[in-house]
């Protein structure tokens, strides 16, 4: 009788104990997690991509919450696309609120702004806003990080993979310190309009006041952001960035037992290479490629034996057939990839590389003549898609230290092979000027240029700041097209004669500025 009455009760217990193991199985991760927390690092100077120290800057270590800053990456190409704005709402879903600390800790089905997700993931690291963001643009997390891992392939990061959008352990999901430094430097060229965003002290929501976890922010008054990142089998790490006096470094520390022992070598790392940067313009070397367009062959940080090709990103299928029925248009045959018996060699425009959900959507979407609807919880093609489909403008100005392609002296030739530097200050043919231009004959000062308008009009600001006669003569800007991209000059006009104009190059390059004299 007793042993009939304790059947059922053993009988539930097996089957917890069953259920149990069963959940725990599916839950573990594929790949195990084992100790890398051992020091990493690099010094990379952003302006030429040379590397000025390195210690085991290739061995694999874990991202931890440094993986954050891809997942911005792409947030940013959403919004520079026009298909997010920073006002736009994004639903947390129960994933999004489940994840572990830190977190901001909204409910499942409350909303949170574009920018106040941002502000959470550089100030307090809010692994459950990460999840939103993914969600949001992906559909699912897993999606997403498969777009990470496609886009840090793009820009030359190769040993890095992504498996969630936080930084939260998994075993599989791993990097370099060299790759990071890659990020570093390609997230301030490539989205500079945002880039302030890793700047933050602070940020207020819902009553609270969340600090930013870099401690090293604002150092020798050059310190700028980007990401610290933490789990107990990477250690501390640290991914962040340093401009002062027209140089620019990027440094990556991984494998710290504490956030003070890291921050400590990131300072001494600071003062002992940021006057080893380089002064001036960014050169061809330092371009990371843009993710879905043509790759620079010279990048220097990624040292590849090979030309890199910067391949498209990953789209969904149903992001295809929403932005096609969203328009209204109706789907062409797909073009029939054909496969490679040759290098890929660069072309004016993205090559057909196989992926027929992007070809068929650049296909069969005309240019918008309004406003692209906000699509939540969807994925977008991004940056390659934009090459042929109006998405989004190019990228903004890069602050005060804009970048462009080496300025040679005077009379030098063009390099561009080899490995050498392409000069955009003598080449390239002029396709649209600015309407202030300067008249036939006249003497002109020219200072740079760079990959936007924004951008070279900060170096004529510059350049004006350090030169203060430089204010006497009228600056404008001319547009001009060479191998394919479309770049823009920055110069003075009105100096009467050679020597004058002579005499103002001088003056420039004693401040460390780059000059070329010419007449119109």
């Amino acid at each position: 009788m007793i042993s009939l009455e304790k059947t059922p009760w053993r009988a539930r217990f097996f089957r917890a104990i069953a259920a149990f193991l069963v959940v725990l199985a599916i839950a573990t991760p594929v790949h195990a997690i084992e100790n890398l927390r051992k020091y990493a690092g690099i010094v990379v100077d952003a302006k030429s991509g040379k590397v000025l120290y390195e210690d085991q800057a290739d061995s694999r270590r874990y991202p931890a919450s440094v993986a954050k800053v891809m997942t911005l990456y792409l947030l940013f190409q959403e919004l520079q696309a026009g298909n997010l704005s920073l006002t736009t709402k994004m639903t947390v879903s129960k994933h999004a609120a489940a994840a572990v600390p830190t977190k901001l800790g909204l409910r499942a089905g409350s909303t949170i702004s574009v920018e106040d997700a941002i502000k959470s993931l550089v100030t307090l690291s809010a692994n459950d806003m990460a999840r939103v963001i993914a969600e949001h643009i992906s559909g699912t997390e897993s999606k997403f990080a498969e777009r990470m891992t496609a886009t840090a392939r793009a820009m030359g990061m190769r040993n890095t993979t992504y498996r969630n959008a936080s930084g939260l352990p998994d075993g599989g999901q791993v990097t370099t310190a060299r790759d990071q430094a890659i990020l570093g430097i390609a997230i301030y060229q490539h989205f500079s309009q945002y880039y302030n965003y890793f700047q933050t002290t602070s940020f207020k929501y819902g009553g609270k006041t969340y600090g930013n976890h870099n401690r090293v922010l604002g150092y020798m008054g050059a310190v700028d952001g980007i990401k610290t990142g933490y789990i107990n089998a990477a250690g501390s790490n640290l991914l962040t960035a340093a401009r002062k006096d027209n140089r620019h470094i990027v440094i990556v520390a991984f494998g710290f037992n504490s956030a003070a022992a890291r921050d400590e070598k990131v300072r001494q790392l600071v003062s002992s290479y940021l006057t080893k940067g380089r002064r001036g313009d960014y050169l061809q070397t330092a371009m990371v490629p843009l993710p879905g367009r043509q790759g620079n062959t010279q990048f220097a940080l990624a040292a590849p034996r090979k030309p890199t090709l910067a391949m498209p990103t990953p789209m969904p299928d149903f992001r295809l057939a929403q932005l096609v029925a969203g328009n209204g248009a109706q789907p062409q045959q797909a073009p029939v990839a054909v496969a490679a018996t040759a290098p890929v060699l660069p072309t004016p425009v993205p090559a057909d590389l196989g992926l027929a959900p992007a070809v068929q959507a650049a296909n069969v979407l005309a240019a918008p003549t309004q406003a692209q609807p906000d699509y939540p919880s969807q994925d977008v093609i991004g940056a390659w898609l934009s090459e042929t489909y109006n998405l989004g403008a190019p990228p903004a100005a890069l602050g005060h230290t804009a970048p462009s392609a080496p300025l040679l002296p005077p009379g030098e030739v063009e390099g561009g092979t080899g490995g050498q530097p392409v000069d955009l200050m003598h080449s390239g043919s002029v396709q649209t000027a600015a309407a202030t231009t300067a008249p036939p004959g006249a003497w002109i000062v020219q200072i740079g240029a760079g990959p936007s308008e924004d951008s070279a009009r900060a170096m004529l600001s510059d350049a004006a700041g350090k030169v203060g006669s430089l204010g006497d003569f009228r600056s404008y800007v001319e547009r001009f097209e060479k191998n394919g991209q479309i770049f823009y000059r920055a110069r003075f006009v009105g100096f009467g004669d050679r020597n004058a104009a002579a005499a103002m190059c001088d003056r420039l390059k004693g401040q460390d500025l780059a000059c070329l004299a010419m007449q119109g």
